[in-house]
């Protein structure tokens, strides 16, 4: 499994545009991003010298994490009696919350990857590769 993909799919908030108006957002969300994190924070085999500068990405996931919920929750909470306009807007949000978000994880990873030892960013190289028939 390539565990940055769920990570950054988490990041990217595709899975908003399949949400039902039926469920809310839930804490799961929250556990599962910090679930990813110690994956992630595995995986990458992150030193003791690179831990600062994993924890601003760590905080990016979180903090982006957070800021989709929230904006899933009021969507959720005011979808019944939503104008169109208002429907549209809120979609709009959550997709600007999405690029900022992708644009903070990549200033984050960045920074991150710019340090590692070559045989590191090749792990995080084949991390990042789409999973064999989840590119079509």
């Amino acid at each position: 499994m390539k565990p940055v993909l769920l990570a950054l799919t988490l990041l990217c908030a595709s899975t908003c545009w399949a949400q039902t108006s039926g469920s809310a957002p839930s804490s799961r969300h929250e556990e599962t991003v910090d679930d990813r994190v110690k994956e992630l924070h595995s995986e990458l085999k992150i030193t003791p010298d690179e831990e600062a500068k994993w924890a601003k990405v760590a905080d990016t996931m979180r903090n982006n994490a957070k800021t989709i919920d929230d904006l899933l929750t009021q969507r959720h909470d005011g979808a019944m009696k939503a104008t169109a306009v208002e429907n549209l807007q809120s979609w709009n949000a959550i997709a600007q919350a999405n690029a900022e978000g992708s644009k903070a994880m990549l200033d984050a990873f960045s920074e991150l990857y710019a340090d590692m030892p070559d045989s590191q960013k090749k792990i995080a190289d084949t991390s990042f590769r789409p999973v064999e028939g989840h590119t079509k």
